[in-house]
């Protein structure tokens, strides 16, 4: 005595529906720690691939290196970041660090744009 071939067919199709949803939704959150961990957000990207003078055509202006990119949109404690209560962050969400190499640039713009 067999599976009946209807329960068959459906626990098949299930099968194939949710490891193709587990397929696209792993991509999706891999692509999303890669842009985390590279401090872009999913439009600096989208431009960066579009336009040739973009400033994040070769690297994030907010770059600070993977582990402080982490820390500053996940807090300082990694074993809070699978929690969306942690308030131990580097910023304050509005305002962010650039890379050390661009401060001394940034101030000349600064000071360029107020004159």
């Amino acid at each position: 005595e067999g599976v009946d071939p209807r329960i068959a067919y459906f626990i098949v199709t299930a099968w194939i529906l949710s490891a193709t949803f587990c397929f696209i939704i792993t991509g999706f959150f891999l692509f999303h720690l890669w842009l985390l961990s590279k401090q872009y957000t999913t439009i600096e990207f989208c431009e960066k691939r579009s336009k040739q003078d973009s400033p994040f055509r070769s690297k994030s202006p907010y770059d600070r290196g993977c582990c402080s990119n982490f820390q500053s949109v996940l807090g300082r404690n990694c074993l809070f970041w699978c929690f969306p209560c942690n308030r131990n962050l580097k910023g304050d969400g509005f305002v962010f660090e650039i890379r050390e190499d661009l401060k001394e640039q940034y101030a000349k713009e600064q000071e360029d744009i107020m004159a």
